[in-house]
């Protein structure tokens, strides 16, 4: 009996499978699949950014805690996001800044992120928030690890499509008259 059809799209592109075949595919279906690995680095790296944001604003009250520190979590929060912030830039790879488009609550790290209960933050006990602390982090690994995947297979996809341009068995004007009727039928059809 055949496997089941992975329904949504973060299976498929990070299944050990996804770039069986690969020499097989036209230019276009190769284009198409390095454009659905970019949009799912897009996402993951969202949701990591956000679980990075709360793990960051979690730890700091656990550290405030056990350091005596005075004050409320609510006064250092600015500080906290803007050490954030500073660590490190993005770099030249990343895609860009992805948008939620309301399918939130269905994909890895939603369902942490929405049980995140920043605002009972003061009121867990230290052991509640230490097990919060794990719960998020194992959370960031696991979406590290999908997006490792999907780079990895970004990558694979690029230089196959570099090869094929470079060989001759791929035309650069096809890829261009492509993505320019992509917006032309996007502007057409009131989209841009």
């Amino acid at each position: 009996m055949p496997e089941p059809a992975r329904r949504r799209r973060i299976d498929r592109v990070t299944a050990s499978d996804y770039l069986d075949g690969l020499d097989g595919r036209t230019p276009a279906q190769v284009r198409t699949m390095r454009d659905e690995c970019r949009e799912e680095e897009a996402r993951l790296s969202y949701a990591r950014r956000l679980l990075h944001g709360q793990l960051d604003i979690v730890r700091a009250e656990l550290a405030r805690r056990q350091g005596g520190g005075s004050g409320g979590l609510v006064d250092a929060l600015s500080d906290i996001l803007a050490d954030a912030a500073q660590q490190g830039p993005r770099t030249a790879r990343s895609a860009p800044l992805y948008v939620p488009d309301g399918e939130h609550g269905r994909r890895r790290g939603d369902r942490v992120l929405d049980e995140m209960p920043l605002s009972r933050l003061p009121d867990l006990d230290d052991d509640e928030i230490a097990d919060l602390v794990g719960r998020l982090a194992e959370e960031e690994r696991a979406i590290s690890v999908m997006r490792r995947t999907i780079l990895d297979h970004v990558d694979r996809l690029q230089a196959e499509l570099v090869g094929r341009y470079r060989s001759g068995d791929a035309r650069v004007d096809e890829a261009v008259t492509s993505a320019v009727g992509g917006i032309v039928g996007d502007r057409e059809a009131g989209g841009a």
